[in-house]
């Protein structure tokens, strides 16, 4: 099916990037990196003291996920400013958290307010900027995340700056998520794709690809050694920002080309090889760094386009709810109390997601 005609203005794409991109800001720095810092701050540095609240956090993302899909069909500037909202009160709540039930209820808060956001965003998107041009909007927008969020000012910082950037990220997603009004009707979309076994197909793809990025980015964070080659530094940093944004870009224009599939196999073979080397079956941490800079790029921008593509709410609901939610959790609880990702583990899951990109690239040739 060949893209629609629509061409959006200037200010409605400068909108659509600055709210991918503040979205995706908001769940890095905060959800991942600022939040936690102050739990294990406050609860104590064992990982153990960490997981129910991330578990509150997993099962209010899956809630949030839902609850977009059910409120409104389709979803539109409203239900995302409210989800904005919660994830700015979340986010202003934690400098000031003492006590383990606060943090409890910042992770509910979080939880559901980015799961709210993320699938009201990518049932929004299409209809707000078109076909033409999605892939390169999603790109540039998760390039810019990712970039900004390993600069070594923002990287570094401790847990209440990273708050407050937060903050300044959801007022930006505020201001552009409110220039984005849906201006066109989409038609679902009748590709292999997004059949049922494709949508089976891609899920499962984002599964196994969120939940050994989820175990390798536990891994590194917990291993000093790794974390010093890959993330060290303001050279490596700057570094890391360059990759992470030219990757994205890369596969957004991609993605406008109808090359998903063969550019998400690139991707998860990147993230693939970091994985090895960072086990140890290879012995260079630091190339290791760049493929999983690079991988983790290109299949987070393939997060936000395949849904955001298929026009449906309720495919954005299930993409976030299993491979993002559960992914997430299952990978940290895969790599918890251990110094490294074992081969086995890593191959076994490149072989089931050879297997789901084989399947849907036959199922669209049949076609």
């Amino acid at each position: 099916m060949a893209p629609q005609t629509y061409r959006p203005d200037g200010k409605t794409l400068l909108a659509a990037v600055t709210t991918v991109a503040a979205v995706y800001v908001y769940f890095l720095i905060f959800a991942q990196f600022g939040f936690l810092k102050a739990v294990l701050a406050a609860l104590g540095e064992d990982a153990r003291a960490i997981r129910p609240v991330m578990a509150v956090m997993g099962f209010a993302g899956i809630t949030g996920s839902v609850a977009a899909w059910m409120l409104a069909r389709p979803p539109g500037r409203r239900q995302l400013l409210i989800g904005l909202v919660i994830c700015a009160g979340a986010a202003a709540w934690a400098p000031a958290a003492k006590g383990a039930w606060a943090f409890y209820a910042i992770a509910l808060l979080t939880g559901a307010g980015t799961g709210l956001v993320t699938v009201t965003l990518a049932g929004l998107l299409r209809r707000a900027v078109g076909d033409g041009r999605l892939g390169l909007i999603v790109g540039l927008g998760t390039g810019l995340a990712y970039a900004l969020c390993n600069l070594p000012v923002v990287f570094e910082a401790g847990a209440t700056t990273q708050a407050r950037i937060a903050l300044l990220a959801v007022a930006a997603g505020m201001l552009g998520g409110g220039a984005l009004g849906p201006r066109m009707a989409v038609e679902l979309r009748l590709e292999r794709d997004y059949s049922r076994s494709g949508v089976a197909s891609w899920v499962m793809i984002f599964l196994v690809l969120v939940c050994l990025d989820s175990a390798a980015f536990f891994i590194i964070q917990h291993t000093p050694a790794l974390k010093e080659t890959m993330w060290a530094g303001g050279g490596r940093l700057w570094l890391n920002a360059g990759v992470h944004l030219g990757a994205a870009v890369l596969a957004g224009w991609a993605f406008d080309r109808r090359w998903l599939g063969r550019i998400v196999g690139l991707g998860a073979a990147s993230l693939f090889l970091a994985c090895l080397m960072i086990s140890g079956t290879f012995s260079s941490a630091a190339a290791a760094g760049l493929f999983y800079v690079a991988g983790v790029s290109v299949y987070s921008t393939a997060l936000v386009f395949y849904p955001a593509y298929g026009g449906r709410t309720g495919l954005a609901a299930l993409v976030y709810a299993v491979a993002g939610w559960t992914g997430s959790g299952l990978g940290i609880g895969l790599a918890e109390g251990r110094e490294h990702l074992p081969a086995g583990l890593i191959v076994g899951a490149a072989a089931v997601l050879a297997i789901a990109l084989w399947g849907r690239g036959l199922a669209s040739r049949r076609e």
